[in-house]
């Protein structure tokens, strides 16, 4: 059992490595199974298909979102700082992990007719949707789904200049990116202490 995980967790790892660089269509099931160290009757042992791996790979990834903004975001005081930082985590993201835009949307692109990858990447936006819901409810915002909306605009927008410009304009794009939010937000804010 501990190999077949142990496999299973190099597999995810490798296939989140490669699709990421190589996109999702270009990468053959063999590069996969070269990058983890086993073998293709291995791969195909763990999942069905090429797609299903590709879904396994996002899910893992969005996993190690998810960790990683919770972790920044505990050190936060509740309210409109916790909602901010996030943009000071997105920055450090693309800086870190991120040098071509958004893995997800990146999926959605290269597999739109894909059913099983595009059932992955919408469940990392629900996700990130709720996420930001949650913050924008904390920091007692009116109308916390607009709002939250407007801010998965927002950082959809960085990841799509950070795909087109390349990883040096993430910094500038979420600098932009949280000045546009720090807007909202006070404009939110602004019309829930009027009411």
């Amino acid at each position: 059992m501990q190999r077949t995980t142990t496999s299973r967790a190099r597999l995810l790892a490798a296939a989140e490595q490669v699709f990421y660089e190589q996109g999702i269509t270009k990468t053959n099931i063999d590069a996969v199974a070269r990058t983890a160290g086993v073998t293709k009757p291995t791969v195909y042992a763990h999942f069905a298909s090429k797609s299903a791996l590709a879904a396994g790979a996002l899910e893992a990834r969005q996993q190690r979102v998810a960790a990683d903004l919770a972790a920044h975001l505990a050190g936060e005081d509740p309210g409109a700082p916790r909602l901010t930082a996030l943009f000071t985590w997105l920055a450090s993201w693309y800086e870190h992990s991120s040098h071509r835009g958004c893995a997800f949307l990146n999926a959605a692109a290269e597999s739109a007719a894909d059913d099983v990858v595009a059932a992955a990447v919408r469940a990392e936006k629900e996700w990130l949707f709720e996420v930001l819901h949650g913050l924008c409810e904390e920091a007692e915002c009116d109308s916390p789904g607009e709002l939250a909306s407007q801010l998965l605009l927002l950082i959809d927008g960085v990841a799509a200049r950070v795909l087109v410009h390349g990883p040096g304009r993430a910094t500038e794009a979420t600098a932009a990116a949280a000045h546009a939010a720090a807007v909202l937000l006070a404009t939110a804010s602004q019309s829930h202490d009027q009411s």
